[in-house]
């Protein structure tokens, strides 16, 4: 996967790249948007967050400034979170049938942002049957390490329920990495700093973090969520958007499409 062309939505990925996903938890595609898409979706991520950006304020300050659901409040970020290129990948990685479930426009201020804390994803959804899930990290501007780049704890998406916090209801149920999953300190971690147009897709499990933005430019990436098709609701955080529905509910309507190649 060493290509730095645009992909064809309908290029399959090796079976390198999958074995890497699936035994590492994390893997990196170079290449999967042009310059000019690039530069498209970037000028509409930077309008969202003129007219929708909240902020992200952790322990040590603000990690980064975000537009959730990103993709329901602009038809350019729709039609980015539904790229067919990098709808593809994801299928391929996962195996299974997948939906869309969310994206964000994730921005970390120069000299500003604060490292992102150690999490995975799967703590935040509030779904169940997540056996598949992963994100889309779409770089959409160049992510050195010094513009906080994401890096992964290999493997970490095996662990067992023991040492994973599957759920919460609410952020004051967030625990420490350490306090769930005590060799955390001692795991290797993989730092992988992007190019614009590159996707870092990772298992919703995987534990990953990111640094602060030292450099003079903004970090700018867009989250896309897939999860199983057979996902259901199950109360959680950030599940405004799914106001009606009951615990148990599958997301078979418009709002959570069905990925397709």
């Amino acid at each position: 996967m060493g290509d730095t062309g645009a992909r064809s939505m309908i290029d399959p990925i090796s079976d390198e790249t999958i074995r890497r996903y699936r035994e590492q938890g994390f893997v990196h595609v170079p290449g999967v948007l042009d310059a000019d898409e690039v530069a498209r979706y970037a000028e509409a991520a930077a309008q969202l967050l003129d007219s929708h950006m909240e902020i992200w304020d952790g322990v040590n300050g603000v990690e980064v400034n975000y537009v959730a659901q990103a993709w329901r409040k602009s038809d350019t970020i729709r039609e980015l979170a539904l790229h067919p290129a990098i709808g593809s990948i994801a299928l391929q990685l996962a195996d299974g049938p997948m939906r869309l479930y969310t994206s964000e426009v994730l921005a970390k201020e120069p000299h500003k942002a604060a490292p992102t804390l150690v999490h995975d994803d799967e703590t935040g959804l509030p779904l169940s049957s997540l056996s598949r899930a992963l994100t889309a990290w779409v770089a959409l501007s160049d992510v050195p390490v010094e513009r906080g780049c994401l890096s992964y704890v290999p493997r970490s998406h095996l662990r067992p329920p023991e040492h994973r916090q599957e759920h919460m209801t609410s952020f004051e149920e967030f625990a420490d990495i350490t306090d769930i999953w005590p060799e955390f300190p001692w795991q290797p971690r993989v730092t992988v700093p992007l190019r614009a147009g590159d996707v870092a897709f990772h298992h919703c499990r995987t534990v990953h973090l990111a640094g602060s933005n030292t450099s003079d430019a903004r970090r700018m990436g867009h989250g896309i969520v897939y999860v199983n098709a057979d996902a259901t609701y199950r109360p959680g955080v950030q599940d405004g958007h799914m106001a009606g529905f009951e615990p148990g509910q599958p997301l078979d309507d418009e709002g959570f499409p069905l990925i397709t190649l």
